[in-house]
């Protein structure tokens, strides 16, 4: 063979290792795609994770921390508690314990894990349970930020042995498994300590706990923090593949993203920064969404913002589409209560309705201002105030005295005072006046029948029985005729019916050529001469809140509403929201693993400290809030939110603009991580056991040679 190889000539020897190499590299790659398709792989054990990240530590305790902060991703991995999250099923599943509920759903009891202990091998008993949840976060002297996102008070603790303890409610409360999910402390080590001065022991720096990783250390340098937490082997649930994870924790997002390249993954990815992760090839970008929703909160309680014109102005005459376009966003909102469609509650941006709306309120241009106090007003203005511009070029007719304001031009008195609608009545009337010399009035096509020429007003029934209003948006037009048979519309509502809130393709057109045509008007005036001029604060990070303000502060200008704008520090930001000191803030709030509004709209949470931002007080609101916290059938909460919804779209208390979405880096080493379903950003850890950084591969039960015949055969 070799003598007859090399009687070959010099380009026949070239072809035949052309050809030898060819059938070679074929058969690897027939050999890898067989491989591939007939194996699996299994996670093995080993490696470690690194993240970047930045920001501040604060205490490593569960009751200290902030949902979704970096503080809570450290605390979730170290303790546990007698629940936990589950995001694959977005239920409360057992973790330290199991538990069982009374029928009367006001006793919850639960039995702890045999085999639970601390990291420091000590077991987990029930005193431990009614030390976090008796001792501690009932005490009147704790004031931990735990409580900001569960009331526990009202709830009794009874020990029933060292593994059982029961909670006994004053009333039912579907939610309470939640509440579970605070992670405990050890009674063994913080007994001696009261419960005021924990958030200052020593304990949160080292802190002991229960879950799949216990703390090994944290070593400050001078740009930079490293966190080492190391897995254990004590832990109930299942024990996680890789056995180190390790936190390194810049002070900016700007220093966090210099050391990409030492990491495994990036806690959190500035919009601006995820080219410049995709160029370094090195981590791969994730998308996620959150429970949350950003919005300018409206101070209810702020002079300016208490006439609920003036909040309905602001709401219609906000741009949201632009921000979100601005900001990469796309899940623009328009109620806080998630659960529901939000669909069903858009706000159409509307230049003329929001100044309509501004009309009505003691706030005018400044020629109409100096009209109503003895001066000459402009006519070019008053039309520019005008809740709804009359359609035709002719002149305008003599509108109906409104004896709210006599200045109002509208021939729709109701409902809703002529501006457009949302009801889920299915008798609707619609009223008015007429203006002078009317020989006749029609809504749409139909003429009503008991109008007289010089009637004061007039009126229309319309209701889903008689088929003259329908499920979804109803546009009704007003024509008024005179003497000489001239048909003029003199004005239109829009009422949606129900849950449907979608505007023609016609009218979403006419809308934004009138919202495009705006311009900048001069800021408003009262009576008194004084400027309608709004307070915005927004904090430092993100980033997109100071950019959300410049936003909206230039959209207001066709408002006449001068806007005040500052960007603060974050800690100087917190200060000012909980002193309720503005007029208008910008912020995000998270709904967390219930969904629940309750914290963020009760009037009790209006309080200083609390989260209801916008010092809504409403009693209709306070108490379906409370009956969504007690009902467990979907359809049954489902009819209560949109009950709160309603009353919520008619008082505007904030301007709720898109739930955001977020950007996280993770190597591809890192295998089996998910994003999905979760309440805070911290759950990504809730299933680390499930992550790995090294696997093999293992040929499928019932692989043979046999099976690599017919495989081969199939392929050709």
């Amino acid at each position: 063979m070799l003598k007859r190889f090399g009687r070959l000539t010099k380009i026949e020897k070239i072809a035949v290792a052309f050809l030898g190499v060819l059938v070679l590299f074929t058969g690897i790659q027939i050999g890898y795609a067989f491989v591939l398709e007939h194996t699996q792989t299994t996670p093995k054990k080993g490696g470690i994770y690194v993240e970047g990240a930045s920001g501040k530590i604060e205490a490593i305790n569960p009751l200290f921390i902030h949902y979704g902060s970096l503080t809570h991703d450290i605390s979730l991995l170290v303790f546990s508690g007698l629940t936990k999250f589950d995001p694959p099923t977005k239920e409360i599943v057992p973790d330290l314990a199991t538990f069982t509920v009374s029928e009367d759903g006001k006793t919850y009891t639960y039995t702890l894990n045999d085999k639970a202990q601390w990291h420091d091998g000590e077991p987990v008993t029930s005193n431990d349970v009614v030390f976090t949840y008796q001792t501690v976060l009932q005490s009147p002297s704790f004031k931990g930020p735990i409580l900001n996102y569960n009331d526990f008070s009202g709830t009794k603790v009874f020990k029933i042995d060292a593994k059982t303890v029961k909670f006994v409610l004053e009333k039912p409360d579907s939610f309470f498994p939640v509440k579970t999910i605070v992670g405990l402390l050890p009674e063994h080590i913080l007994g001696p300590v009261p419960p005021e001065s924990l958030g200052q022991d020593p304990f949160n720096q080292s802190p002991v706990g229960t879950g799949p990783y216990r703390f090994v250390s944290m070593v400050p340098d001078d740009d930079r923090t490293d966190i080492t937490l190391q897995a254990f082997e004590g832990y109930v649930g299942e024990q996680p593949h890789i056995p180190t994870l390790q936190f390194r924790i810049s002070p900016t997002p700007e220093e966090a993203l210099k050391i990409q390249a030492d990491v495994d993954g990036l806690r959190t990815v500035p919009d601006e920064a995820a080219d410049k992760i995709l160029q370094g090839g090195h981590l791969n970008l994730i998308r996620y969404n959150l429970p949350q929703y950003v919005a300018l909160f409206l101070n209810n309680d702020s002079p300016t913002l208490k006439a609920r014109s003036v909040r309905l102005a602001l709401q219609l005459g906000t741009d949201k589409s632009a921000i979100a376009d601005a900001l990469g966003q796309t899940q623009i909102i328009d109620t806080p209560l998630l659960e529901i469609n939000q669909k069903n509650w858009v706000y159409q941006y509307n230049i003329s309705k929001a100044n309509g709306s501004l009309h009505d309120s003691e706030w005018q241009l400044p020629d109409f201002a100096k009209a109503s106090s003895g001066g000459p007003a402009s006519e070019a203005t008053d039309m520019l105030s005008s809740p709804k511009p009359q359609t035709t070029p002719t002149a305008t007719p003599e509108p109906t005295v409104d004896p709210d304001n006599t200045s109002a031009v509208t021939f729709i008195a109701a409902p809703n005072g002529g501006r457009d609608w949302e009801t889920t009545d299915t008798k609707v009337t619609l009223s008015g006046t007429a203006p002078a010399k009317t020989k006749s009035i029609f809504v749409d096509e139909y003429e009503l029948k008991k109008f007289v020429p010089g009637d004061p007003g007039w009126s229309y029934v319309t209701s889903l029985e008689f088929g003259n209003l329908k499920p979804g948006q109803n546009v009704f037009r007003v024509y008024a005729v005179d003497f000489n048979g001239d048909k003029k519309e003199i004005d239109s509502i829009t009422i949606a019916q129900g849950t449907s809130l979608e505007f023609s393709e016609k009218e979403l057109d006419k809308i934004k050529r009138e919202n495009a045509e705006a311009t900048p008007l001069p800021t408003r005036l009262n009576k008194k001469g004084e400027e309608l001029v709004l307070r915005l604060i927004a904090p430092e990070q993100p980033q997109a809140y100071g950019k959300i303000a410049e936003l909206v502060q230039e959209q207001w200008k066709k408002l006449g509403v001068k806007l005040l704008i500052q960007v603060l520090p974050n800690d100087t930001f917190q200060q000012r929201m909980a002193k309720r000191d503005y007029d208008l803030l910008i912020f995000g709030q998270n709904l967390g693993y219930n969904l629940d509004a309750y914290p963020y709209w009760h009037s009790s949470q209006a309080k200083q400290g609390g989260y209801n931002l916008s010092q809504f007080k409403n009693f209709a609101v306070d108490s379906l809030l409370e009956k969504a916290r007690l009902q467990s059938d979907r359809e049954q909460r489902q009819k209560t939110l949109n009950d709160i919804q309603e009353i919520m779209s008619k008082e505007a208390p904030a301007v709720f603009l898109y739930s955001p979405t977020y950007l996280t880096a993770l190597s591809s080493k890192i295998q089996n991580a998910a994003f999905d379903n979760m309440a805070t950003l911290s759950d990504r850890f809730s299933r680390i056991s499930d992550w790995y950084a090294g696997y093999d591969r293992q040929f499928k039960k019932g692989t043979t040679l046999l099976t690599f015949f017919n495989w081969l055969k199939k392929q050709f």
